[in-house]
């Protein structure tokens, strides 16, 4: 398949190579399609991924865990429904995962009928995405699991949110990074990662309209002073304007309380932002991320607060 029609099927976390393909550097990157008829669906990768686990969903409700145990994997599908194939995780570091990528090389079709794109164009504003902006919590990282080492994007809080919207997602987050330099990780930078899916690798720009930022929500960005997190804030703020213009943000409060006359302080310098007040949500982690009923919890608030 060409790469122009392979991003038709691909969310906006996935970008083009030069060489062919496609590269995500992101849990929770997606490919999304409407089936006319039956057939079967072949996802063929650059390299064998180990550990690689994708989520299927079938009309928006979860159907199966898909393990890649080669560099391709194929899944039957049934005529007349919308799917969506998610990318849960794969056996890698961050900071690899950022340098490196997963490259989805191609993908075919065996129906007879041709298979229909979902997601608007890039470009195209007749459905804009709904925009998350965060780490790992946003990420839908170690959501599951004895030991807290499952990731589940497909039921993190944005997927939840968009879903109830009947929106297309768009997600920019990764773990451990944050607004100022006492994040553990700083590949990638929080606001390289507006930008790039990867190193020198550009993000595609689709249209949306609203905007939902949550660094910090455990952690209230890893002990850094009011002065380092007021700085780091207001570069982040005056770059995702920059970004996203036209969007209206929403900007969560960490569920600790941490900053948050800070929060409310940067943001009046705005006529484009909300601040909203997760440390009245009373969110509890395990110890470190919220599972999958916390989740639910979140994305009910948020829903409430975006239908106000």
């Amino acid at each position: 398949m060409m790469v122009a029609d392979l991003l038709r099927f691909a969310s906006p976390e996935w970008s083009a190579l030069e060489e062919g393909g496609v590269l995500t550097s992101q849990y929770g990157a997606y490919l999304s399609l409407k089936t006319q008829d039956e057939g079967t669906l072949t996802l063929t990768f650059a390299k064998h991924y180990p550990n690689l686990v994708w989520t299927v969903t079938i009309d928006g409700e979860k159907s199966e865990d898909l393990l890649v145990v080669a560099d391709h994997v194929s899944v039957h599908l049934q005529a007349g429904h919308y799917y969506q194939l998610t990318l849960d995780q794969w056996e890698t570091g961050q900071v690899d995962f950022w340098r490196t990528g997963l490259v989805l090389a191609d993908l075919t079709w065996s129906g007879d009928e041709e298979l229909l794109p979902v997601l608007p164009k890039d470009g195209e504003a007749t459905k804009p995405y709904l925009t998350f902006v965060g780490d790992s919590i946003v990420a839908g990282e170690a959501m599951a699991g004895p030991n807290h080492d499952r990731h589940q994007p497909a039921l993190s809080f944005p997927a939840l949110v968009a879903n109830h919207f009947d929106r297309p997602l768009n997600r920019i987050a990764y773990g451990g990074t944050g607004l100022t330099a006492r994040a553990p990780f700083q590949e990638p930078k929080a606001i390289d990662a507006l930008w790039q899916v990867g190193e020198g690798i550009s993000r595609r720009r689709v249209v949306t309209d609203r905007v939902i930022v949550a660094y910090g929500l455990n952690d209230a960005n890893y002990g850094a002073s009011d002065q380092e997190f007021a700085f780091g804030l207001r570069v982040y703020l005056l770059e995702l304007v920059k970004r996203f213009h036209g969007a209206h943000f929403y900007l969560l409060t960490p569920w600790n309380g941490a900053f948050v006359d800070i929060v409310l302080a940067e943001v009046a310098r705005f006529s484009n932002f909300t601040v909203v007040r997760a440390d009245q949500w009373g969110i509890q982690t395990r110890p470190y991320h919220p599972d999958v009923l916390a989740h639910q919890k979140i994305a009910e608030q948020l829903v409430a607060v975006l239908e106000e």
